[in-house]
């Protein structure tokens, strides 16, 4: 069984107790964390645009851009959650811009480049043949499925989004700062609500497709809120809950435990918003509905 290692932070800045010798990684062993120096010889593999990691947010609407666009241009399923990140962080770019929104525009600017770095590399090691953590891998496993709706695979992404990476770049913001995590707390539920505001738009859209979508009258709110509720229910509160735990890690192997139990709960997950039996009594009328105009329809419906 394959190990899912994109589990841990990406940058080389926290102040953590130094581990012990024997704890702490040898060069060439596994991916780069923040708690590793990043040798010149293991860059990252190019994202999109640009090589490495996005450096702003303005870079980040960059990649994402132009992953919506591969999307479009070859049919890629992985557009439905590109587009609709692409909102939320073009919507994050306006809170900024508008400077009265969040109680610190720098610090959650950088809190959306380490959150969007986190799919972005997770992205780029699927394409590459690599293991990313178990609920992305969840989440790419199934842009290859059958008869799966767009709702599905929205939610495949933000349930590892939001039930991992959410809390996990939250905790490397405010250990690179220095600062205690409940700093973060107004921040952190404004920019969950900017998400759930522009989710429930996208369904709206998704169940005015067409007129084949009639059948989303009859069964679609019951299915929406069954899936919603597998991923959403919590989610904000679980993933704060993660950020805290993972500010009192003291070492290395503490954080990685941490979020390795995280991740495998969010796999969990992942199995009930695609569970068999909910496919084959709700799901294919409608999914039969949106595989009739095609995946770049969709996509553009969902970045519109």
């Amino acid at each position: 069984m394959p190990t899912h290692q994109d589990d841990r932070p990406d940058a080389a800045q926290v102040a953590l107790r130094p581990l012990a010798q024997s704890d702490a990684p040898q060069a060439g062993e596994g991916p780069l964390s923040f708690f590793e120096e990043r040798p010149e010889d293991r860059p990252l593999p190019p994202i999109a645009v640009n090589e490495g990691p996005a450096k702003d947010i303005d870079d980040v609407i960059a990649r994402l851009d132009a992953l919506v666009s591969e999307s479009l241009r070859d049919g890629l399923k992985i557009g439905y959650f590109a587009a609709l990140y692409l909102r939320v962080t073009l919507a994050v770019k306006r809170a900024i811009l508008a400077g009265d929104v969040f109680q610190d525009n720098a610090r959650m600017e950088e809190l959306d480049v380490v959150f969007a770095n986190r799919f972005l590399r997770a992205w780029e090691k699927h394409k590459t043949g690599g293991t990313p953590s178990a609920p992305w891998q969840a989440a790419f496993d199934g842009l290859e499925r059958d008869g799966l709706l767009v709702l599905q695979h929205l939610l495949l992404g933000m349930n590892a989004h939001i039930n991992l990476d959410l809390g996990v770049a939250a905790a490397e913001v405010m250990r690179r700062r220095g600062r205690p995590i409940h700093e973060l707390r107004a921040d952190f539920v404004m920019i969950n609500e900017v998400l759930a505001r522009l989710t429930r738009i996208v369904q709206v859209q998704l169940g005015e497709l067409s007129t084949a979508f009639g059948v989303l009258e009859r069964v679609g709110p019951e299915l929406q809120a069954k899936l919603a509720g597998v991923v959403m229910s919590g989610a904000r509160d679980e993933a704060w809950d993660l950020a805290v735990e993972l500010m009192g890690a003291r070492e290395l192997p503490e954080w990685r435990d941490i979020v390795r139990k995280r991740a495998k709960s969010a796999a969990r997950i992942a199995d009930k918003v695609i569970e068999p039996s909910l496919v084959d009594r709700l799901v294919r009328p409608i999914a039969s509905a949106e595989q009739k105009h095609g995946v770049r329809f969709n996509v553009q419906v969902i970045a519109s």
